[in-house]
């Protein structure tokens, strides 16, 4: 099974484009200043499929939508940071993989 970071940018909203497991999927990011939360948007073959998903550490964000196509957790790097807030995740302490199936 191989595993693919997927690059967070210092930026409060970001969309990546890609495939998993042979699908179209593309993914927003966005941090959410009411909540001090990052949030994420899926969609598959054109179609959404989730909107605001609360980004945690160690949960399988595909996993409940049977897609199908492998899994995405965010993981923590640095073992002093407490949550995924506004500069952790672009500073990499809590970096975003998938996984294929």
């Amino acid at each position: 099974m191989a595993v693919y970071e997927i690059p967070i940018i210092n930026a409060p909203r970001q969309r990546f484009e890609t495939s998993f497991a042979g699908s179209s999927i593309a993914l927003t990011l966005f941090f959410n200043t009411f909540l001090n939360r990052w949030g994420m948007d899926i969609e598959a073959n054109g179609n959404v499929v989730t909107r605001g998903v609360r980004v945690v550490p160690n949960v399988d964000f595909l996993k409940r939508l049977n897609l199908g196509v492998g899994k995405l957790a965010l993981l923590q790097h640095d073992p002093r940071a407490s949550e995924p807030g506004r500069s952790e995740l672009p500073a990499g302490q809590f970096r975003l993989y998938y996984m294929e199936p």
